[in-house]
C-alpha cells in the first residue's frame, strides 16, 4: 500500500480525473480529502471512495474559502489540483466575461490553493497540477484555454524551485472521457470524440483512471520535480 498513513488532498475530487485520483490513492492506503464547491457531491463521492475519505467545501476562485478549507485540513502529504472550468470559442466570440472562469480557476484558483497549502504540506511530499494539449498544440477555438494550460505548466516549474524541497509537477492530459467533454463540446461531443479517437495511435480517448495512475506516479517518485508528464494517447505525435 504505497500511500499507507499518508494524507492526499484532491482539489476538484468529486468528479472526473480528480475523483479517479482520490479513489486510486485511497486504494493505495491513503486517507483522502476531496475539496469542491458542492457539499452534496462531495458527500456522495466520499461515500463511494471509501471509509478514509472526507469532503470539504471550497471554491478555488474565492481565496477566503480556500484558506478556511486548508485550515481545517491541517498537515498533509500530497496535493493534486484538478478543479477547473473550461470554455472554448472562436476569436470573434471571445469575451473577458466568458473566459474569466477558465483563467481564474486554472491559474488564480491553483495559486490560491498552493498559497494556503504550502505551509501545511510535508516537505517530502509533492504537488501535482494538470494541464492539457491545447497549451502545446493549436486547436481552433482553444486560444485562451491553451493559454491557461501553458500557464499552469509555467507556474509548476517556477514553484518547483520556490517551494523546494516540496516537489511540483504537472500531468499534461490528452482527451479524457470526463464530464468536462459535455461542457466543452455539448451536443457535438460524440462526433468530436469519434474524430479524435480515429486519428490517435491508440484509436481511443483516455480514461480518468489512466491520468490518476500518472498523478500517483508523480506523487510517489521522489526524484521528479519541475516536470510535465505527457499522457495523451499519442495525440502530440499527430
Amino acid at each position: 500500500m504505497k500511500f499507507s498513513n499518508q494524507i492526499v488532498v484532491v482539489v476538484g475530487g468529486s468528479s472526473g480525473i480528480g475523483f479517479a485520483t482520490a479513489k486510486a490513492a485511497h486504494a493505495e492506503g491513503a486517507s483522502v480529502v476531496i475539496v469542491g464547491r458542492s457539499q452534496e457531491r462531495l458527500n456522495q463521492a466520499s461515500a463511494e471512495i471509501g471509509s478514509r475519505a472526507r469532503g470539504i467545501q471550497a471554491d478555488v476562485e474565492e481565496e477566503a474559502s480556500v484558506e478556511a478549507a486548508f485550515a481545517e485540513i491541517g498537515q498533509f502529504d500530497y496535493l493534486f489540483i484538478s478543479a477547473q472550468d473550461a470554455a472554448t470559442a472562436s476569436l470573434l466570440e471571445i469575451t473577458k466575461d466568458k473566459f474569466r472562469p477558465t483563467l481564474d480557476s486554472k491559474i488564480w484558483g491553483a495559486l490560491h490553493v498552493v498559497k494556503h497549502a504550502a505551509s501545511r504540506i510535508n516537505k517530502a511530499g509533492s504537488i501535482v497540477f494538470i494541464s492539457g494539449l491545447a497549451g502545446r498544440k493549436g486547436y481552433p477555438g482553444f486560444a485562451l484555454a491553451g493559454a491557461a494550460n501553458a500557464g499552469i505548466e509555467a507556474v509548476a516549474r517556477n514553484l518547483a524551485v520556490e517551494l523546494a524541497p516540496v516537489r511540483v509537477n504537472t500531468v499534461c492530459a490528452g482527451v479524457i472521457d470526463t464530464p468536462m467533454l459535455e461542457r466543452v463540446f455539448g451536443e457535438q461531443k460524440l462526433r468530436v470524440v469519434e474524430q479524435i479517437a480515429a486519428k490517435l495511435p491508440v484509436r481511443r480517448i483516455g480514461y480518468p483512471q489512466e491520468i490518476a495512475e500518472a498523478v500517483l506516479f508523480l506523487m510517489g517518485n521522489g526524484f521528479m520535480t519541475g516536470s510535465t508528464l505527457l499522457v495523451d494517447g499519442g495525440d502530440a505525435l499527430v
